[in-house]
């Protein structure tokens, strides 16, 4: 995690010299408003040492969701409390507060609720993990009814599930293991290819947040389709060569056509099992001049035991 530290005396100027992080600035020397715009949407890490007042005026203006907003810090001058006051759990503020008070002798103040009784948040796991989560509302009704729980109240027993499957009633877990299979036509535009993979996605009721990567065959790397679909989905656009394509050992569709074409039988699932997909989840689908094909990868993922007990 990128730390960018600001302080408004000389006292917090030094205990800043004690903290490992990417910048340090006095506010003598920078203007606050200026400084926090940088930072704050650059998605950094930002620590003040001063009032905390002084750093709760100076990001309001930018916090938006607790989902993207990142990591705020308050540390006072000398050097006594770290107190996270935004992002504890999903933008790590709560384990950078513990650890920058550890580097200097502090107490980390924390006062997040399930910290508070001893509880891993499931947005805190989800964010050390990269699982999104599907509805944030769900999410924050899980930690309620798990506060209930531990209390005592066996009826409100929450629970959760980890797919890559659009789930609507249930908090749901969602690993970046999908990955896609593309080839097109020559000349085919974004528009086309993009509302092609979004109506596969939805007719498989696959949650788009599963994706990691794009991937096709070499010659298509130039493809502005393809390109402008991983720009949209903000996505890695991988591709690999015929003979590498050729060399995956799954059965899978042929065509002599593309053979003859691109020196390869099939583009887009060789690609998905290139990639490192371990099954196809959907196999080769074709319209209009484009393909595509959708894989899965296996993931280690360990679920901490006191989380077990919720997961369905």
């Amino acid at each position: 995690m990128h730390i960018h530290i600001i302080s408004f005396t000389q006292a917090g100027f030094s205990l800043s010299e004690r903290i490992p992080c990417d910048s340090s600035v006095f506010i003598h020397d920078t203007n606050l408003s200026d400084w926090v715009n940088s930072h704050f949407c650059s998605g950094n890490a930002l620590v003040f040492i001063g009032a905390a007042g002084i750093a709760v005026r100076a990001i309001a203006p930018f916090v938006r969701d607790k989902t993207t907003d990142p990591a705020v810090l308050v540390i006072d001058e000398k050097g006594r409390f770290v107190i996270p006051i935004l992002s504890g759990h999903i933008g790590g503020a709560n384990e950078l507060a513990r650890k920058i008070a550890l580097a200097i002798g502090a107490v980390p103040v924390i006062t997040t609720a399930s910290d508070v009784n001893n509880l891993t948040a499931i947005d805190e796991f989800a964010a050390k993990n990269n699982l999104a989560i599907n509805d944030m509302n769900l999410a924050k009704d899980f930690a309620a009814k798990r506060l209930s729980v531990n209390a005592g109240d066996a009826r409100q027993k929450p629970c959760f599930t980890v797919s890559v499957y659009i789930k609507n009633d249930i908090l749901s877990l969602i690993p970046k293991c999908v990955v896609l299979g593309v080839g097109c036509k020559k000349g085919k535009s974004a528009g086309e290819l993009e509302n092609f993979v979004k109506e596969t996605l939805e007719m498989h009721k696959i949650d788009y947040r599963s994706l990691e990567s794009i991937n096709s065959v070499n010659q298509k790397k130039d493809e502005k389709a393809i390109i402008s679909l991983a720009n949209s989905f903000e996505l890695p656009f991988v591709t690999f060569s015929a003979e590498e394509l050729n060399q995956i050992p799954q059965k899978v569709s042929h065509s002599d056509f593309v053979e003859k074409t691109l020196g390869t039988d099939n583009v887009c699932e060789r690609s998905v099992f290139k990639a490192g997909a371990s099954e196809l989840i959907v196999p080769k689908t074709a319209r209009d001049g484009m393909t595509l094909a959708i894989g899965i990868k296996k993931i280690d993922l360990k679920i901490l035991d006191e989380l077990k007990t919720f997961l369905i």
